[in-house]
């Protein structure tokens, strides 16, 4: 809601069907129609459907956002869909010029609790990677931690 408060239109995107639940209903509640709630799962995003697959775009052919806000995504998309960072960060960089992404530490609760029963303890999941991947595709523009120590924005453009 705050970004649509500088935008003309925002997708927002969550696998939380309660969460998406809750925002439509807020939304049409209160008349707003700049924003577009969507349940969608990002590891296993909806492919073209339909006759031909030309009825119904997927995710990617429906367009290119100017910005992509990532907050709390990063850990579910790495260590509950087990897709490599690096994969993540160039997919961003594909469909996108701009990114914040709020990187979730090891040492945060939610993503000890995600790390708990798995054999794999993500080595190259750690902040410094992340910045390194970054630099393939973006400048950071801002780095900034979070106060519970266990979280840090990262804002990143597209090399001009």
């Amino acid at each position: 809601m705050i970004a649509a408060e500088n935008s003309a239109y925002v997708v927002a995107m969550d696998s939380d069907h309660l969460a998406i639940e809750q925002l439509y209903c807020s939304l049409h509640r209160a008349g707003n129609r700049s924003i577009l709630p969507l349940l969608m799962n990002l590891s296993d995003a909806s492919p073209n459907m339909g006759w031909r697959g030309v009825e119904r775009k997927g995710l990617i052919e429906r367009g290119k956002p100017d910005l992509v806000l990532a907050l709390a995504l990063i850990h579910h998309i790495v260590i509950t869909a087990n897709i490599p960072m690096t994969e993540f960060i160039d997919w961003l960089a594909s469909i996108t010029g701009e990114v914040v992404i709020e990187f979730v530490s090891k040492q945060d609760p939610m993503v000890q609790q995600l790390m708990r029963n798995k054999e794999e303890q993500y080595a190259d999941y750690d902040q410094e990677v992340l910045v390194k991947l970054l630099r393939r595709h973006f400048q950071t523009v801002r780095r900034e931690e979070l106060t519970s120590g266990t979280r840090t924005l990262f804002h990143a453009k597209a090399h001009v």
